[in-house]
């Protein structure tokens, strides 16, 4: 039987991304803020990288749960075009966690200077290109305003869906949920508390 919240992995990994890129996105405007060739500006790039790395090694396992465990029902069912619409944003966002931090990993692999992951120094390619990799760069910011521009309005629309329609959406993924997985009894609950 299919609950009405995503599975507990699938919680805990959705929760572990945002974080994640919320740190990339807050490191990368901080070296944008860094006084340029200072040691806090190398760090706070540094520190994007670590950080985007880390999304792709969360976001395999991410895939493997999401494929493992079906989609909870949204309680009450939405409308099909509103079904849709939630599936293409959720693949773009998937496609986008995944493209976002590859092309840094590619801008960084056609770069002439060093780079590492934790400390461990990562390769190069066999002949580095300073254009190809400032081109991937760009492409790489690009993406990742659509990222986090895609991923508010994600947020935004989650937040509608628990306070205005008054649905299963944000409950099914939030890491803890105190009520029980049946919309239609926490709101009789809220009705009752409110007589």
């Amino acid at each position: 039987m299919i609950g009405h919240r995503y599975s507990l992995w699938a919680r805990r990994l959705h929760w572990l991304v945002f974080i994640l890129v919320a740190a990339a996105l807050i490191m990368i405007y901080a070296h944008g803020w860094s006084p340029k060739g200072s040691t806090m500006c190398a760090l706070f790039k540094w520190a994007h990288m670590q950080f985007g790395i880390v999304v792709i090694l969360v976001m395999l396992p991410r895939v493997m749960v999401r494929r493992r465990h079906a989609r909870p029902p949204i309680v009450p069912p939405p409308p099909p075009l509103q079904e849709w619409l939630a599936r293409v944003v959720q693949l773009t966002l998937y496609g986008l966690l995944f493209a976002v931090p590859l092309l840094g990993i590619a801008s960084r692999l056609w770069s002439p200077d060093s780079w590492n992951f934790v400390g461990i120094p990562l390769p190069h390619v066999a002949v580095t290109s300073k254009a190809l990799s400032k081109q991937l760069e760009d492409i790489h910011g690009t993406l990742g305003n659509v990222l986090m521009y895609l991923a508010g309005a994600h947020a935004i629309i989650a937040l509608m869906h628990h306070f205005v329609l008054h649905d299963s959406t944000l409950r099914s993924m939030l890491p803890f949920w105190h009520g029980t997985d049946d919309p239609n009894t926490d709101r009789e609950r809220k009705e009752h508390v409110a007589r």
